[in-house]
């Protein structure tokens, strides 16, 4: 049985997975949609529209550690991947990241470490957070937003513009090879490429050296994921890293032919080893 999980707060199955369950059950893998929070026993567990963990964290990790080896993607890998602290890692490790700190939710690290960068203007978001919650853009000395809302730590960044003219391209890859690419572009007068700000999906071909720049992270991580969406924003013809989506990403399989048939055969596979 593989369990595709919603959560709670957004229980329905959503319209694009739903053609992933049916082929699946036609191909003898029983396949059913239930909230993270109600997945006791499953054998295989999925969890791409798991909407609301950065609103129950804690419990969200305890439940990942306790089914760790029925995760269709590794249970490590997630767990990195699930607090914005991963992208100093992949920083650090040579990856092209849009610039990033974290730091405490107090006022006076935040400023010192703000004062030691040339950023006119500034992102700040929670450093678990998910669908573009709390995002704030700030110019250098604007009063900062209400810091109790933001969790234990934050993502301190430079405002990329280009983020909002050239939109966000998402890459999708299976098992480390690349199945399709869309691009994410915000509404005029917004900045933030997440789905609740009203972005424009766009199917796009991308350059052989993007899609090889983005299969670059994949092969940095300790393990290759199964699914994997790579997010970043092209400046001058160069991949800029933006965000690495491992737990739940939309992988907009209804917007390119043969992706969801791609992404079947390769829960099959993965599943029937």
């Amino acid at each position: 049985m593989l369990t595709i999980t919603t959560c709670k707060t957004y229980p329905s199955a959503p319209q694009n997975l739903i053609p992933v369950q049916t082929q699946l059950s036609n191909q003898g893998i029983p396949t059913q949609f239930l909230p993270w929070q109600e997945t006791l026993q499953s054998h295989f567990i999925l969890p791409l529209a798991a909407w609301d963990y950065a609103n129950f964290y804690d419990e969200f990790t305890q439940w990942i550690k306790q089914h760790k080896n029925a995760f269709i993607n590794p249970a490590e890998l997630m767990l990195w991947n699930s607090h914005k602290g991963y992208l100093c890692d992949l920083q650090n490790w040579g990856i092209n990241v849009i610039p990033t700190i974290i730091c405490s939710t107090k006022t006076s690290e935040i400023l010192t470490a703000l004062e030691r960068q040339d950023w006119p203007e500034f992102v700040i978001k929670p450093a678990v957070g998910q669908s573009g919650n709390l995002v704030t853009k700030l110019k250098q000395g604007e009063a900062l937003p209400d810091l109790s809302l933001y969790g234990e730590q934050v993502v301190l960044q430079p405002f990329i513009p280009e983020v909002a003219i050239n939109g966000e391209i998402s890459l999708i890859f299976f098992n480390g090879v690349f199945s399709h690419a869309i691009r994410r572009q915000p509404p005029q007068n917004e900045w933030r490429a997440n789905s609740q700000y009203k972005v424009e999906i766009i199917p796009v071909e991308v350059h052989r050296h993007i899609i090889e720049t983005a299969r670059h992270v994949l092969y940095k991580l300790p393990e290759m994921p199964v699914y994997a969406r790579v997010d970043g924003t092209i400046i001058d013809s160069t991949f800029l890293l933006n965000e690495l989506e491992l737990i739940e990403p939309a992988l907009y399989l209804d917007r390119w032919e043969g992706a969801t048939e791609r992404f079947v055969d390769v829960l099959k596979a993965r599943i029937l080893k």
